[in-house]
């Protein structure tokens, strides 16, 4: 039976053309990932607030497919409205469930927090706008983002199709050395291939978005695995591992 481990539900924006296939890439045996996707284009704050508009239907139609954890899989669109809306969005989540939930900016924080980072860069495909905003959410959770470079495409879709090798030059380029972990946002920017090779040349753990959602969802279903070759978030499940609480 498909999804006998664990089914997970993912909120996909509509342009977005990487997040399932990452996720699906990562999943161990026994665990499946289904997706709905809320419609959006240009990727900005008042587009991810549009976005948002899709999110209980998304969540009655994964409901209706008995998942047992939803992430909302989408960075900026769970950032924006910074920690206060980011508990607010996981709580939407359950719709009249009551689900486990996972939003990317909270997996992101709870990665971080688990590689033990404190000094942060961050690489993003964002604007300045979209940027501050990612920055003002991460010091709400209690870390120094010590640089922050936003890519600054201009269309939602064209994060996709960035080469990964593009991606890896470019976090390299505007790694500060101070830092002790390196975060690449967005589910829409391709980052699993890159991951381990990251680490290597930064000497630091890598966090990414997709990575750290799927991390989450894993996590909250309470998988006591190892998964390899994707950086030692996943590396060090089988250790490091705590349950989640529901939520």
């Amino acid at each position: 039976m498909y999804g006998s481990g664990g089914r997970i539900g993912l909120l996909v924006p509509s342009v977005n053309t990487v997040v399932e296939p990452e996720v699906n890439a990562l999943l161990p045996d026994g665990y499946d990932a289904f997706a709905t996707r809320m419609r959006n284009s240009k990727g900005g704050a008042e587009d991810m607030a549009r976005m948002c508009e899709h999110v209980d239907r998304g969540v009655d139609e994964l409901l209706s497919a008995r998942i047992d954890v939803i992430a909302f899989a989408c960075t900026a669109g769970s950032f924006f409205k910074g920690d206060e809306g980011e508990r607010a969005l996981k709580e939407q989540l359950r719709g009249s469930g009551n689900v486990k939930t996972v939003t990317t900016a909270g997996a992101v924080a709870s990665a971080l927090h688990e590689v033990g980072a404190k000094r942060v860069s961050m690489v993003t495909p964002y604007d300045p706008h979209l940027n501050r905003l990612e920055v003002c959410y991460l010091t709400e959770n209690g870390f120094d983002v010590v640089s922050e470079a936003g890519m600054g495409v201009a269309e939602a879709f064209d994060i996709g199709l960035l080469p990964v090798s593009e991606v890896m030059s470019y976090a390299l380029a505007h790694l500060d050395p101070r830092a002790d972990a390196l975060f690449l946002s967005c589910t829409n920017l391709p980052t699993i291939q890159v991951i381990e090779a990251l680490e290597r040349e930064a000497g630091v753990p890598v966090v990414t978005s997709n990575q750290a959602t799927f991390w989450e969802c894993l996590r909250t279903l309470g998988f006591m695995g190892r998964i390899d070759g994707y950086g030692q978030l996943l590396r060090q499940f089988q250790t490091s591992l705590i349950p989640a609480a529901a939520g």
